[in-house]
């Protein structure tokens, strides 16, 4: 493909994007299967515009004075690849396939690009989620919001059923990595983020999975123990069950759950995988089938809710854009839900609530534990942790524990 023709496939990409409110790693695999004659070099070309168009799409679109994908690949280029007009035009009209000559509109816009102060363009996030941000971050909020603009690192969760982070370190670097351990006594941080790690035999034969240290900082967080019922109330793929396993040393009972039955589908392989033995994958969170199951109750019930995903930013740029309020009131009222639920599973008077979201909005952390405990007021906050990027150089997270005060 010539260089045109991948700006042009990137626009189509971008569009794609927004019209499904898709995924974009799904949505580049996806292109890249339809379209074989892309080569390796072509497809990696293809990505790393559209995820720059993603993490500066509101820059872009305010240089272009236009929001369409073309405008933000054009506007890429002026910004981001710091061309002038002669050669953007060259680009545009590089081969057949390419993006097409400039309008005169378009010429005007990249040769006398506009200016503005404002946060929510310069920081690319959307307008409407000012104020959450601005209350979150206070001061540091340039500084965190660029950091969510970077790219994610490649962290690794060392699984301790089967192996110690020191041999896994010696394995990895044994096999050409750089990794180095992290403060969380279970996480690797590799120095290449496009590391391909799940072609080693370290992650086939389980000894590794791929986590973000914020998520293993949560599992630590919540302190379960060897012996205890653990109910995974929104276990999705199963990361964190699996984690709780390995912290509780295969010991006790862990209880995955979820909404989405497909989700938990791929949990499977990844259990027998890691030698968890001790996680039953149950269904739905408020089915029958866990409430019998909880017995007298559980010790721990863990809430990793659904959320704006504000935390993960920096690996999925596109949910910047697919969030909206009435997306984010359904997640809310899915917390909500969840944490109710969760009072009811555990164990009377010593049972925990674990409650954790990977966004960085106050609306979804602090508040919905204030309102928990509102609701609930045998319930009490005993502590609370807030990640953000900058600061920790984790994904953004919000984890909080909840125990019972009327015993």
């Amino acid at each position: 493909m010539t260089p045109g023709a991948r700006l042009a496939a990137a626009a189509e990409v971008l569009a794609e994007i927004f019209a499904r409110k898709a995924a974009a790693d799904r949505t580049l695999s996806g292109w890249g299967k339809a379209h074989r004659f892309a080569g390796s070099k072509d497809r990696a070309a293809i990505a790393e515009r559209v995820y720059a168009c993603l993490r500066r799409r509101n820059e872009c679109a305010f240089a272009m004075d236009d929001e369409s994908p073309r405008a933000l690949v054009l506007g890429s280029l002026a910004l981001i690849d710091a061309l002038d007009v002669e050669r953007i035009e060259a680009l545009a009209i590089d081969g057949t396939h390419a993006l097409g000559p400039l309008t005169a509109d378009e010429r005007a816009r990249l040769q006398a690009p506009r200016h503005t102060k404002d946060p929510w363009i310069t920081l690319n996030y959307p307008r409407w989620l000012h104020d959450e941000f601005a209350s979150a971050f206070g001061a540091n909020l340039e500084r965190e919001m660029a950091a969510l603009n970077t790219r994610a690192p490649l962290d690794l969760r060392v699984n301790t059923l089967k192996t110690d982070r020191d041999a896994v370190i010696a394995e990895l670097t044994a096999a050409g990595f750089t990794a180095t351990a992290r403060d969380v006594p279970t996480a690797i941080r590799l120095a290449d983020e496009n590391a391909k790690v799940t072609a080693q035999p370290a992650y086939a034969e389980g000894r590794i999975e791929v986590q973000d240290e914020a998520s293993q900082r949560a599992v630590l967080f919540a302190k379960a123990t060897p012996g205890d019922t653990v109910i995974d109330l929104a276990a999705g793929a199963g990361g964190k069950a699996i984690a709780l396993a390995a912290a509780m040393q295969n010991q006790g009972h862990v209880i995955a759950c979820d909404i989405d039955p497909g989700r938990l589908h791929h949990m499977t392989p990844r259990i027998v995988r890691a030698g968890a033995t001790i996680v039953d994958v149950l269904g739905d969170p408020y089915g029958l089938v866990v409430t019998t199951a909880k017995g007298e109750g559980a010790d721990l019930v863990f809430v990793d809710a659904p959320c704006s995903g504000t935390g993960t930013w920096r690996r999925n740029p596109e949910s910047k854009w697919t969030i909206d309020p009435a997306r984010m009131a359904t997640f809310r009222a899915a917390q909500t839900k969840l944490l109710d639920r969760a009072a009811e599973l555990t164990k009377p008077a010593t049972g925990r609530i674990v409650y954790a979201v990977c966004s960085v909005l106050p609306a979804e952390g602090q508040a919905q534990v204030s309102a928990f405990t509102a609701r609930h007021p045998a319930w009490a906050v005993s502590g609370s942790e807030t990640l953000t990027p900058a600061r920790d150089d984790t994904d953004g997270f919000f984890v909080a524990m909840l125990e019972q005060t009327r015993r």
